[in-house]
């Protein structure tokens, strides 16, 4: 892997190196991160972490909690480790190499699991040159219900996860949750009026299985201006608030 860009995201709060091409992380991650709350000294774990940039993003945010990130490709595991020791946060976080399916970690061993899944599936979009960018972009080996059921068997209990998806894969979420998971979807409008394409799910098991839609986050104005909402989030490294 050749030629890198290094990038100060959140007003310079973290400092992320990334590849210079194919997939490269941008406000869907700082988003995810923004929607994390996980409890007080929480030990926290990012499935397909990619370079670090939502682990360390809730980092920066808080001081308190411990985080692992789990990433497929070793090149791009190599970057999250210099990303995390170029923030300082080695002593809070590390990267294993391992694939989502078979997580090598012990059940219920993390109080928040976030992840930003391949979005889409691969017989359906055209694929791409680059093998990172289509790793992180279209739906492998491991579909979006493992994702899902591995989650589900990290999180201890009072646990949660917290996903970024496409608008339309939220049927399939819903499909394969466990009867006793409830589930918050918070979506995301690119603009004002229109359409959310993404959508934050919470997914608290343990819970009564109750599916709860809050108001859509508009995130640019009409004219395509950033709302204050979305400077506050992506500049000021401010949180979303689930109500």
């Amino acid at each position: 892997m050749t030629g890198f860009t290094d990038d100060l995201i959140l007003g310079g709060r973290v400092a992320l190196r990334q590849p210079a091409r194919g997939f490269r992380s941008g406000s869907d991650a700082v988003m995810l991160a923004a929607a994390c709350h996980p409890r007080p000294g929480g030990r926290v774990l990012e499935l397909g972490c990619g370079t670090g940039l939502p682990m360390l993003s809730l980092a920066a945010r808080r001081s308190d909690v411990t985080f692992v990130g789990l990433e497929v490709q070793p090149g791009i595991a190599a970057l999250a480790a210099i990303n995390i020791a170029s923030n300082a946060a080695a002593g809070r976080g590390m990267v294993c190499v391992g694939d989502v399916g078979v997580a090598p970690f012990a059940d219920r061993s993390f109080d928040l699991v976030l992840a930003n899944p391949p979005y889409f599936d691969a017989a359906r979009f055209r694929r791409s040159p680059d093998a990172a960018r289509e790793i992180a972009r279209l739906e492998g080996a491991v579909p979006l219900s493992a994702w899902i059921g591995t989650a589900m068997r990290l999180i201890a209990p009072g646990g949660h996860a917290v996903l970024i998806l496409r608008h339309e894969r939220l049927a399939e979420v819903r499909d394969v949750l466990p009867a006793d998971c409830a589930l918050d979807i918070l979506p995301l409008g690119s603009r004002t009026g229109r359409p959310a394409k993404r959508v934050l799910l919470r997914l608290r098991p343990g819970e009564d299985g109750a599916v709860q839609e809050l108001p859509a986050l508009a995130l640019h104005e009409a004219d395509g201006r950033d709302t204050p909402l979305a400077n506050g989030i992506m500049r000021d490294a401010e949180p979303i608030i689930w109500t």
